[in-house]
């Protein structure tokens, strides 16, 4: 009967130290994907929030307007328009030029959006191109 009354106190504290161990992991988790998500907008969807939308890490997707980029290669600056729909969006990056990024390509930009109505991407993300897909 002893031996029973000693193994329930350690089950208790056992499982106690377990949920506690699996609440601390969690919440580790939860802050580290806090600060990964962003929102994924369309250019027009974009426009729709207006005020709402600025300085908030969000991803926008759309086309790469034809004329509208300009290559700094010194400063390593890059601008240029998005459009999806009737909706364009000014796009500034600063960085390496994405391999493959031309005219008429499938862009995600992921940034923060101004109340200039400029959005600064960090990151430009190339949608895979039609050369990929399968022929029919």
């Amino acid at each position: 009967m002893s031996t029973q009354a000693k193994g329930k106190p350690f089950k208790k504290r056992f499982l106690f130290g377990g949920a506690i161990l699996v609440l601390a992991i969690s919440y580790l988790l939860y802050l580290s994907l806090q600060d990964s998500v962003s929102y994924y907008l369309t250019v027009s969807e974009l426009r729709d929030k207006g005020p709402d939308a600025y300085d908030t890490h969000i991803r926008v997707a759309g086309k790469v307007v034809d004329g509208s980029i300009a290559w700094n290669a010194k400063e390593l600056k890059l601008d240029f328009i998005i459009a999806e729909s009737d909706a364009t969006l000014l796009v500034v990056y600063e960085g390496a030029r994405p391999e493959g990024f031309k005219a008429d390509a499938n862009v995600l930009v992921d940034g923060q959006y101004h109340p200039d109505e400029i959005f600064r991407a960090s990151q430009i993300l190339m949608k895979c191109p039609s050369k990929y897909e399968p022929e029919e």
